[in-house]
C-alpha cells in the first residue's frame, strides 16, 4: 500500500519546511477532535496529518521517504522495524487506529487465551514481641499451576491443535474498505479461532482446556525483624500461573501484628506508661520494668519528676527495617494515686500539708493556676 504524505498535508513534494509546518498547523486545527467532537472520521484524519508531519518535518526521515517511499533506520525510534509508512502509522497509533486504514495484516495477535496469572494473598499474624527478631514462616497456599497433563497446551495428551482453515493459521482475517484517503486494507482477529490460528478439537480433560490446575504448595518465607503491621511482602512468580504464555502472578504476604496490652508502636519506637507513687517522684527512685522481650530493665527516675514527663531508653525499641539499630523505648510517667488510705498514711500526708503550709487554704488566698502542658 502506498501512502502519499504530501497529499495528506496538502502540500507539494517541493514544499519548504515552513510550508509543511504551516500546513500542519492549519489542518491540525481543522481536524482536531476538540473542534469536531464525536466525528470519528475527522479524528482519524487528524491522526494521519500528525503522523505525516512527524515524518516530513524531520529532514533525514523526509529524505528517506522521498527516496524509498519508506522510512528506514535512523534516529532513536529504530525505524528498521518498519517496512513501509503504513507500518509506522501502526506503530504510533496502534492497530491502525482501532481497525483504521493503516492496520497491518502481518501483525499476529497473541494467544487469545493469554492472561497474566493473578496474584494470591496470604495473611500471617504475629504478636508484637515476635517482631523483635527475624521469623521463619511456612505458608500453605493454593494456587493455579500449569497443567501437568497437557503442559499448558490446553489440548488432550496425544492430540494436537489443527490449523484454522478460516485464517490459514495467521490468526487474522483481512478486508478492504474505501475511505477519504483511498482503498485500505484492515485486519481483525479471526472469529473462528479467536486469533490463535489454531483449533483445539479435543480440550484437555484434566484442566478442561484451561491449561492450568489448582495445587496446594508450601512456601517458606523469612519475615525480617521490625516488620510493621500492614506490611505487604511480594514473592515474584509464586502466584497463579499465566495462560497462553502470560507471566505468573505474585504471592502477596500481608503481615498483621496484634495490638499489645502494654506497649504502643510508633515506627521503630515503643511507648508505655510508667506508674509511680508520689514519694518516688518527689525523692527519685530506681525501678525495674519488664521489657517487651521479657527482660527486666532498671530505670532511674530522677528526683522531682513530674507526671507526664517522658523517660527515654535508647535502642530499646523495635529493630529498624532499614538497618541502623533499633528505635527507643519512651516511658511516660504517671502518678499512681491510691483510692483509699490507711490511717498512718493519712496522718503522714496531713503532716506534709502542714509543713508545706497548704492546710486550710480553701478559705484563704486563691490557688494559683498554671497553663496546661500539651503532651
Amino acid at each position: 500500500m502506498t501512502v502519499d504524505l504530501y497529499k495528506i498535508l496538502e502540500v507539494s513534494p517541493n514544499a519548504s519546511p515552513k510550508e509543511i509546518k504551516g500546513a500542519y498547523r492549519r489542518l491540525a486545527h481543522k481536524y482536531h477532535p476538540d473542534h469536531n467532537p464525536g466525528n470519528a472520521e475527522l479524528e482519524e484524519r487528524f491522526k494521519h496529518v500528525t503522523m505525516a508531519y512527524e515524518i516530513l518535518s524531520d529532514p533525514s526521515k523526509r529524505a528517506q521517504y522521498d527516496q524509498f517511499g519508506t522510512v528506514r533506520p535512523s534516529g532513536d525510534i529504530g525505524f528498521d522495524r518498519f517496512g513501509s509508512v503504513a507500518d509506522i502509522f501502526e506503530f504510533f497509533f496502534g492497530g491502525g487506529f482501532g481497525g483504521g486504514p493503516f492496520a497491518s495484516s502481518r501483525r499476529r495477535p497473541r494467544d487469545p487465551a493469554y492472561s497474566e496469572g493473578e496474584d494470591i494473598v496470604e495473611t500471617i499474624t504475629f504478636e508484637l514481641k515476635d517482631v523483635l527478631t527475624e521469623q521463619q514462616v511456612t505458608i500453605k497456599a493454593r494456587r493455579l499451576e500449569v497443567c501437568p497433563e497437557c503442559h499448558g497446551s490446553r489440548a488432550e495428551p496425544g492430540t494436537h491443535p489443527t490449523t484454522c482453515q478460516q485464517c490459514r493459521g495467521t490468526g487474522m482475517v483481512s478486508s478492504t474498505r474505501q475511505t477519504l484517503l483511498g482503498v485500505f486494507s484492515t485486519a481483525a482477529p479471526c472469529p473462528v479461532c479467536r486469533g490463535s490460528g489454531q483449533i483445539i478439537e479435543s480440550p484437555c480433560k484434566a484442566c478442561r482446556g484451561t491449561g492450568v490446575t489448582a495445587r496446594d504448595r508450601v512456601v517458606d518465607v523469612t519475615i525480617p525483624a521490625g516488620v510493621a503491621d500492614g506490611t505487604v511482602m511480594r514473592l515474584a512468580g509464586n502466584g497463579n500461573a499465566g495462560t497462553g504464555g502470560g507471566r505468573n502472578g505474585d504471592m502477596l504476604i500481608r503481615v498483621r501484628v496484634k495490638p499489645d496490652p502494654v506497649f504502643e508502636v510508633d515506627g521503630p519506637d515503643l511507648l508505655a506508661k510508667l506508674p509511680m507513687a508520689y514519694p518516688e517522684l518527689v525523692l527519685g527512685a530506681e525501678v525495674v520494668i519488664q521489657h517487651l522481650s521479657g527482660e527486666n530493665i532498671r530505670v532511674k527516675v530522677p528526683q522531682g519528676t513530674q507526671p507526664g514527663d517522658v523517660i527515654s531508653l535508647r535502642s530499646r525499641g523495635l529493630p529498624r527495617l532499614t538497618g541502623g539499630g533499633s528505635g527507643d523505648l519512651h516511658l511516660q510517667v504517671e502518678l499512681d494515686m491510691p483510692r483509699k488510705l490507711k490511717q498512718e498514711e493519712r496522718r503522714i500526708l496531713t503532716s506534709l500539708l502542714e509543713l508545706n503550709g497548704k492546710k486550710g487554704m480553701l478559705a484563704g488566698k486563691p490557688r494559683e493556676l498554671r497553663k496546661p502542658q500539651i503532651i
